[in-house]
């Protein structure tokens, strides 16, 4: 982010979807008014491309850390089980495919008490967490193996907050050997695939030689997810003008636009002290759609109440 940001030399530049430090892959960077739309790329999908190592489980879940435990399979043990191709691991990694609650890992950047949960691990403190429901769209194993190591190459796309080195770690417990993540490259995040990145030496090429429309795309493919309408030149004058119109007058549009995203709303501040609770919000999930003039995004729009009516409200305005 930094080399990014010095290297273009502008002062906003955000991202989508944080990588472990022993992770590579597919990190969706965007640059100046761009960040606009960092909030709308929050929930993406993922794939990634893992290589398990079982045998033993680490503090971090990953090569990084620590041994804690964990055991290899007996010689016998390893004889059945390239007997049957595996099979015993092949079926833990099937049964992944659906809906799952899983608890994050203290060795993680999610905060707690104002601190990210990483910093609390360091000082061999372990705090209560809540699990967060994922979702596994899809669970492929290329290759297992079993030389000098068990080691099983996956790939697993999955709903956004999954972390694959916990999911390694369930999978070394339910074998009853241990497991960790050896190594995790990202090769999908949202519509953004690996082949088509740019690594950061190819990228300071590019613009040493001028040709930066090579690595710098459109915001408006950040929001292709999102349902999106035209609108008249009447009414992009009024979007512009931030006046709000009557829903009904887009209702139709927006029924036909497919369906519907919502956003998940940023984590507010915790607060220092008690507060009265507040009335539900009923905007923060509200389907967001993008606003389109002549095939320009104008606007990420949403319906919303006001004084006993319903109206089409600005959200972000893009051009």
């Amino acid at each position: 982010m930094a080399k990014i940001r010095k290297l273009l030399g502008v002062k906003k530049v955000g991202h989508c979807g944080t990588l472990d430090p022993f992770a590579s892959g597919v990190l969706p960077i965007c640059v100046g008014s761009a960040t606009r739309v960092v909030r709308y790329m929050d929930k993406y999908d993922k794939t990634y491309r893992c290589t398990a190592h079982f045998g033993a489980y680490t503090d971090t879940q990953d090569r990084e850390g620590k041994i804690t435990g964990g055991k290899m399979p007996s010689p016998e043990e390893l004889i059945l089980m390239k007997d049957d191709d595996f099979a015993s691991l092949r079926a833990l990694f099937a049964a992944l495919n659906g809906d799952m609650d899983q608890m994050p890992p203290m060795y993680s950047a999610i905060k707690m008490g104002g601190h990210p949960l990483y910093e609390y691990a360091r000082k061999g403190i372990t705090l209560e967490r809540l699990t967060r429901r994922i979702h596994v769209y899809d669970c492929i194993v290329h290759k297992i193996s079993a030389d000098e190591m068990l080691l099983a190459d996956f790939s697993l796309s999955c709903s956004k907050g999954t972390y694959i080195r916990t999911i390694c770690d369930e999978l070394g417990r339910d074998s009853g050997f241990g497991a960790y993540a050896d190594a995790l490259k990202r090769t999908r995040c949202g519509p953004f695939l690996i082949d088509a990145s740019f690594t950061l030496e190819e990228i300071e090429r590019l613009f040493a030689s001028g040709q930066i429309s090579e690595f710098l795309l459109p915001e408006e493919l950040a929001v292709a997810h999102m349902p999106r309408f035209e609108v008249s030149q009447e009414e992009a004058d009024n979007l512009r003008l931030g006046r709000q119109m009557p829903l009904e007058y887009f209702e139709d549009r927006m029924a036909l636009a497919g369906p519907k995203v919502p956003v998940e709303p940023e984590e507010p501040a915790e607060p220092e002290e008690p507060t009265e609770p507040e009335e539900p919000d009923n905007t923060v999930n509200a389907p967001r759609f993008c606003a389109y003039y002549r095939g320009q995004l104008l606007a990420i729009v949403f319906s919303d109440e006001k004084e006993g009516r319903m109206i089409l409200r600005i959200e972000r305005m893009l051009a």
